[in-house]
């Protein structure tokens, strides 16, 4: 696969708790390249995260960002197993926790990799401080030589590397997508997961690509509905519609939506169109009945009496002290 696609170089689960008044979020991922990795693993996984910011890109605003940034132990100039060079910057302890997670490509020139001590033990450091690392492919070997375990495999629930599935052996590319539309489900859901997968599978392997990512449990489906109602909070949804995407009975919904969000279902759908009319306030010079409209809120009267309550000032005023912090 070429990676003649550009994603936004240079946080990750629908963090439990939905932050109101935040801006959009981003997560950044890196790549651990080294001398004979292979493109294909690597290109397959940015392609993914370039679908997934794409499609979000389409609708009215965008939630999550990935920025990808391929990496080396020394940084420079790599080459892959096909002898096509890369650029990479140096993976260094300083800033490895500026990515919120980090994948080792696999490829031929994983076995010379595994044999360099500056690699390993950069990988062993920075796998005591909690950053989550993966593997792509045979990676998993550079992990098992620095003492890690591959935090994909955990988070899938079962060992991937296994070939758990005799009768169609994974290859390279099948390992980079199920990665790929495992962060992306844990991240965005399943509406992301399958239209980017649509994107990248023919119907022949589309089912099969899916049924990886393994049915979502309760709390899953939960985490769905609430990206639901942010992505669809400024059309006239309801509560009773949110239950129906996670197939549930009103009741239930609202028991388990509190218990896994912290919030009802209904505030937290209004605080997603909160959420929305301070973007547009700050954001563009509609008037204050066009953003109630655009916000599935009734008149710009009642945006006023949630404004009042909310923040202790009218939206008009709001839109004034915002611009002028903007301007200091």
């Amino acid at each position: 696969m070429a990676m003649s696609h550009a994603i936004f170089c240079c946080d990750a689960d629908l963090r439990s708790r939905f932050e109101p008044f935040g801006g959009p979020d981003v997560k950044h991922v890196g790549i651990v390249l080294y001398d004979g990795f292979s493109l294909v693993g690597v290109g397959t996984l940015i392609e993914t995260l370039h679908i997934a910011n794409e499609l979000q890109g389409s609708g009215e605003r965008r939630r999550l960002t990935y920025r990808v940034s391929l990496l080396s132990a020394r940084g420079g100039v790599v080459p892959c197993s096909s002898s096509i060079r890369v650029c990479t910057e140096q993976l260094d302890l300083q800033r490895s926790g500026a990515f919120d997670a980090l994948y080792v490509a696999g490829g031929a020139g994983v076995t010379g990799a595994s044999a360099d001590d500056g690699l390993i033990e950069l990988l062993k450091t920075i796998g005591s401080e909690s950053v989550a690392i993966s593997a792509l492919g045979s990676g998993h070997t550079l992990l098992a030589a620095a003492g890690l375990s591959c935090n994909t495999c955990v988070s899938l629930g079962r060992d991937v590397f296994t070939h758990d599935r005799p009768s169609r052996p994974r290859d390279e590319r099948s390992h980079a997508l199920v990665y790929g539309l495992g962060l992306l489900k844990r991240d965005l859901g399943y509406d992301i997961v399958s239209s980017t997968a649509e994107r990248l599978l023919d119907n022949q392997h589309l089912s099969i690509m899916l049924s990886e990512i393994r049915t979502p449990t309760t709390a899953e489906k939960t985490q769905e509905s609430a990206r639901w109602l942010e992505r669809n909070c400024g059309k006239p949804v309801s509560v009773v519609d949110a239950a129906h995407t996670a197939a549930m009975s009103g009741r239930n919904f609202s028991r388990h939506f509190k218990r896994q969000m912290g919030l009802t279902p209904s505030q937290y759908l209004l605080n997603a169109r909160l959420k929305l009319s301070c973007e547009l306030l700050m954001n563009s010079e509609l008037p204050i009945d066009k953003i109630a409209r655009r916000t599935g809120l009734s008149s710009g009267e009642r945006l006023s009496k949630l404004f009042r309550k909310q923040f202790s000032m009218s939206p008009t005023e709001y839109r004034a002290l915002k611009r002028e912090e903007n301007i200091l």
